[in-house]
């Protein structure tokens, strides 16, 4: 563990003679009061060390960087050499000293404060080697390898989701909806496309029977290959070219409100006269059957948009606020944007584990970001800061490559990332008329909050990491541009009350936005 250590002047004079203040009379009524034989530093985390001694210096400032404070701890002894000794009001003096000089210590929320007493020494000479004063403990700096190792454990949750499956085949669901279906329309009457073929045709064989081919054509009808069938016939180039000439339909095949590439069957009847060319039916790709289901050909075209599930799975995994709260809404989204910097990995797993279990036919656009590709902050520029990666599909592969890719592109972004870069990237890239599903961190507010001047979308903002209440830079966002949001257990659509209490936590609009009760 690498520390950092700080001495504190502790005058008790001082300390007594200031008035306590109430930020530090809450830190104190809302701490975690612990008792241990002798603290020991917790060797996960990289700490800052606010040592308290009767040196010279004054209490210096905490640096605030890239990674949040995960937790602080104020350390002192038990024992006490007089009675009338007042360690309580000595502890709020410390606390209020460390807030006076550190104010933005109380905006952050989102920390655990634990006041420790030691306990294993019983005389002043055996507590001057025992540690007192502050510890700040910071989340792991997360880089490119700490992502290689949570896409390593994506991977283990997705082999043991499969299993999962496997052992549960009679859950899978799968529901029909029948679709319109349209075969292509020739431009041309039998008679006309005879006509032209006569004139354009240069064989002089004295050939009389049937002749077949196959005219594969692109989505918009237009002949790319025609191929003529029979060996006794002499002149299969030459057919094959007049035919690939005057053959022509209004478009592809129509499925949905798509248009795709099919292949048309024929004969022409020899001499060539009157009806000679004659299209006999339709060769759909193997692609289009099995995604549409068209498991039999009729002179009417039959297609079905299909969607396969486990959702009766999903209440059995372990769920996280991603998947819940999809789960709870039901939203039909067109487009995903997600945040992939390092300590998200547990939201992703669980996207990923939603959209494995849901199998959607209709493709979905996504853009994951991991705020620049692990760029310096002094390099990151609103709405150019970079590291997104988009993609438009149904396959549940290619969305997990894609976001792995990603991940393994970046590392742990800054504490403030490019959110609204990615909302206004792939609104631009996808024009959603529906609703946008953004997945984002608590803890971390978007530095380019700007960008949403253009914004007019439809958007649902998941919260991960509220365990400790909701950033109110979030509530307020959504306040302003009519956002909604959602935690693990609540949707919360109705932000102008001036009061509201969300899972045990009160909020109360003032006039420059929501801040946080104490009670």
């Amino acid at each position: 563990m690498r520390y950092l250590i700080l001495y504190i002047c502790w005058n008790f004079g001082l300390f007594f003679a200031r008035a306590q203040s109430e930020e530090a009379k809450f830190v104190y009524q809302s701490a975690s009061h612990q008792n241990m034989g002798k603290y020991e530093f917790d060797e996960r985390y990289e700490s800052l060390v606010l040592a308290s001694g009767f040196a010279k210096d004054e209490i210096r400032t905490i640096p605030f960087t890239d990674r949040r404070i995960l937790k602080i701890d104020l350390v002192y002894t038990r024992f006490s050499e007089s009675a009338e000794f007042d360690q309580r009001q000595l502890d709020l003096a410390r606390l209020d000293r460390l807030i006076d000089i550190n104010p933005q210590i109380t905006v952050n929320k989102f920390f655990d404060w634990n006041i420790i007493g030691q306990t294993g020494c019983n005389s002043s000479q055996t507590c001057n080697d025992f540690f007192h004063g502050f510890v700040i403990y910071y989340e792991e700096y997360f880089t490119k390898e700490s992502s290689k190792l949570e896409v390593d454990s994506i991977k283990s949750e997705l082999t043991a989701l499969n299993e999962f499956i496997v052992k549960n085949q009679e859950k899978l669901k799968i529901t029909y909806k029948r679709i319109g279906c349209e075969y292509p329309q020739s431009y041309y009457s039998s008679e006309y496309l005879t006509d032209r073929l006569d004139k354009l045709y240069k064989c002089n064989e004295d050939y009389k029977g049937r002749v077949f081919f196959e005219a594969t054509m692109d989505y918009m009808g237009r002949p790319t290959d025609v191929l003529v069938k029979g060996n006794l016939f002499p002149c299969k180039d030459d057919l094959a070219k007049r035919l690939q000439y005057v053959l022509q339909w209004n478009r592809g095949i129509v499925i949905g409100r798509k248009q795709f590439q099919v292949t048309a069957k024929g004969y022409v009847s020899f001499p060539l006269r009157g009806e000679s060319v004659t299209i006999t039916g339709f060769e759909i790709p193997e692609d289009l059957i099995k995604r549409h289901k068209m498991l039999q050909q009729y002179e009417q075209c039959v297609a079905y948009q299909t969607d396969t599930s486990y959702q009766q799975l999903i209440p059995k995994i372990t769920q996280n606020v991603v998947s819940k709260t999809l789960e709870r809404n039901r939203w039909n989204p067109e487009l995903y944007v997600v945040d992939v910097t390092g300590s998200m990995y547990p939201f992703t797993a669980d996207l990923l584990k939603w959209l494995k279990l849901q199998n959607d036919s209709i493709p979905k656009n996504y853009v994951f970001f991991n705020d620049g590709n692990d760029k310096p902050t002094n390099q990151k520029t609103i709405g150019k800061t970079g590291g997104l990666y988009f993609v438009k599909t149904s396959d549940f592969t290619s969305v997990k490559d894609k976001m792995f890719e990603a991940m393994l592109n970046g590392g742990g972004g800054d504490l403030p990332e490019n959110n609204f870069e990615a909302l206004m990237a792939g609104v631009k890239q996808a024009t959603p008329q529906g609703e946008i599903i953004m997945i984002a961190d608590n803890y971390s507010f978007p530095r380019d909050e700007l960008m949403l001047a253009a914004f007019k979308g439809k958007l649902r903002i998941i919260l991960c990491h509220t365990d400790k209440g909701i950033n109110t830079d979030y509530l307020n966002l959504a306040r302003k541009y009519g956002f909604t949001l959602h935690t693990l257990k609540s949707d919360i659509t109705d932000l102008t009350q001036s009061r509201l209490e969300i899972e045990g936590v009160n909020y109360k609009m003032e006039r420059d936005g929501f801040y946080r009760l104490r009670y």
